[in-house]
């Protein structure tokens, strides 16, 4: 197989998962979209924006309950939790959390 004949098939196999995720998702009683395929560099970029704005509170509301209870949620999971994040954005809540 050629360079580009391997480039075909990658972006075969990107466009047969999207095709498959989508369905999936929209076949389910509570339709979803993987985010993956929302958010790509310059999505990313306008959602931190987002996040920014006054009128946007989540954000601050989940680093002010993180920050208030850091100690105590360390002290609850140990010294070798697991960590998953999903979609962490710029990862600002993790490393609060880590630290």
């Amino acid at each position: 197989m050629s360079g580009g004949d391997a480039a075909i098939a990658t972006e075969s196999a990107v466009a047969d998962d999207f095709a498959g995720d989508v369905v999936r998702g929209l076949s389910q009683p509570v339709k979803r979209i993987p985010s993956k395929y929302l958010y790509d560099a310059r999505g990313s970029e306008l959602f931190e924006a987002i996040c920014e704005q006054p009128e946007y509170y989540p954000t601050r509301t989940e680093l002010a309950i993180l920050d208030d209870h850091r100690h105590a949620i360390a002290a609850a999971v140990g010294s070798r939790p697991l960590v998953l994040e999903y979609g962490s954005g710029s990862g600002i809540k993790t490393r609060l959390l880590l630290d």
